[in-house]
């Protein structure tokens, strides 16, 4: 019966108290209730239309963001209806965040650079890019970092504040991939056998069913060591590993077509005269 009575008086005497909680209690009930429901159906639609990483991980981000931040807000809103200065409250969380904020500036910059990367789509997962000199397929996107797996199989990872900052390759993005490709043969071969070479290149374009069909073949240059026959040809696809498999088979074909046809490849070599002295 006293127990009762002590729970009586607690709720007698505390009954401003109480009331404040439960009232910014309900409202942050209401207000995450609000929210959740708006990401739910946001997601549904980026499901819909695009159904895109990227924008799903900033969604995660910018939800859990906007959580804080209510929170923060309605726990001020408590401590001033308890007669807390809510101005003394904010100078101190901005020294605080000041302070956190020169100790996580890296951090923070790279999660701007994700922002950045994410609303201006600049890459997703699977996509193949060149960023700074690396090279390969996308394989995570997270708000510090890209990590990259490279042709070598190894796995690369970038800060996304770096990314944000540089020039971007996304090779996906392209309708298809170019071939501009350069075969060196030797000063001394005639000009039939460089015309024989310039069809050759030309059939082998001709018959590949993954090559279009506006492409050229021409001598490019007179080089140091050799003449420069060029093919330049679209290939029909944007996909890297289909294009470097592209790649390959031209390189064959023409390596035994060349051979085939008596056309010798230049190396590099250099040619000594030695000047006798009559004297």
């Amino acid at each position: 019966m006293k127990f009762l009575i002590k729970i009586g008086d607690f709720f007698q005497n505390n009954s401003d108290l109480l009331s404040q909680i439960a009232i910014h209690f309900a409202l942050l009930v209401v207000v995450m209730y609000i929210i959740d429901n708006a990401v739910v159906n946001i997601k549904q639609k980026i499901y819909d239309n695009s159904n895109n990483t990227s924008l799903l991980n900033l969604l995660l981000f910018m939800t859990k963001f906007i959580k804080v931040i209510v929170v923060i807000l309605i726990l001020g809103s408590f401590l001033q209806c308890r007669g807390y200065s809510l101005t003394s409250l904010i100078t101190g969380l901005g020294i605080t965040g000041l302070a956190v904020g020169l100790a996580a500036k890296e951090m923070l910059a790279s999660v701007l650079g994700s922002i950045s990367i994410m609303t201006d789509r600049v890459y997703k997962i699977g996509d193949y890019v060149s960023i700074n000199d690396v090279e390969g397929i996308v394989e995570t996107v997270n708000f510090r970092s890209t990590k990259i797996r490279t042709i070598a199989n190894t796995l690369i990872t970038i800060p996304n504040n770096i990314t944000a900052d540089t020039i971007v390759h996304n090779r996906s993005e392209s309708e298809f991939f170019r071939l501009i490709e350069t075969f060196d043969v030797e000063y001394d071969t005639s000009d039939e056998k460089i015309e024989e070479g310039l069809s050759i290149l030309r059939d082998i374009a001709q018959n590949d069913e993954d090559i279009q069909k506006n492409y050229i073949a021409r001598i490019s240059a007179l080089g140091e060591n050799a003449i420069k026959l060029q093919l330049i040809a679209n290939t029909t696809t944007n996909d890297w590993m289909k294009f470097l498999a592209i790649k390959d088979r031209l390189y064959k074909n023409v390596l035994r077509r060349f051979r085939e046809n008596g056309l010798g490849f230049a190396f590099p070599s250099r040619t000594i005269y030695v000047r006798k002295d009559e004297n």
